[in-house]
């Protein structure tokens, strides 16, 4: 199974835009809203999935990093209810749906990953429904910090003490479900009982981590275990 889904996601990139498009912080990479019919490969950057309500209030459903794809629904949907938008500088490669769907047709292989990453964006968002509805705040910031640790480690980075976030403390607290200010006063405790920091949007794992995995371990998930 994993060499056929590892022939599928080559053959999928081999099809891909050979040129990345280029985004600043803060460009939109799909409207919330409107039309789209591109699915992508994260070349470089982070990205986040997210939806405004019209009063304001924002929620970040899934924060994307560098080799993983985005855009998966724009198979089934012609209006994308979410917007993309880059966290960082970022680049991506792209894939007409349409193209997407004649090369799964064609090879069985490029089915398979686009099922599992179809799968991967649900688990994902099983994961979240179930530490918004019963975690507390403690409990979904540690989850939320290991599991980028863990994304990454999958993925090939050096994350194991350390990583760059390039997250504020706002965008967390619309991604976990909480005020700025709460969010603060969570990373201030974990920072004192020496479990982890934050310095200048880089997160160090202190001495004490082990605290820390076993507080999000009841609300922890990690895909690849």
């Amino acid at each position: 199974m994993a060499e056929l889904l590892q022939r599928g996601e080559a053959n999928l990139l081999a099809a891909m835009s050979p040129l990345p498009a280029v985004l600043q912080r803060g460009d939109i990479l799909v409207p919330m809203g409107d039309e789209h019919e591109f699915l992508y490969e994260i070349t470089s950057g982070w990205l986040a999935r997210s939806r405004t309500a019209p009063d304001g209030r924002r929620q970040i459903m899934i924060v994307f990093l560098p080799g993983e794809f985005c855009g998966i629904k724009s198979l089934f949907m012609t209006r994308q209810p979410d917007a993309v938008v880059a966290l960082t500088q970022a680049t991506a490669r792209r894939i007409h749906f349409r193209q997407a769907c004649e090369l799964a047709a064609r090879d069985f292989a490029v089915a398979l990953h686009l099922a599992r990453q179809l799968a991967l964006d649900e688990r994902h968002l099983h994961n979240w429904t179930l530490r918004l509805g019963r975690a507390n705040a403690e409990e979904r910031i540690a989850a939320l910090l290991l599991e980028l640790r863990h994304r990454l480690l999958l993925l090939g980075h050096n994350a194991g003490t350390q990583y760059a976030l390039p997250l504020s403390q706002e965008q967390i607290a619309d991604h976990v479900g909480l005020t700025t200010v709460h969010v603060n006063r969570v990373l201030r405790r974990f920072r004192e009982m020496r479990m982890v920091s934050i310095q200048r949007n880089e997160v160090f794992f202190q001495e004490n981590v082990a605290a820390l995995e076993e507080l999000a371990r009841p609300v922890q998930d990690l895909v690849g275990e």
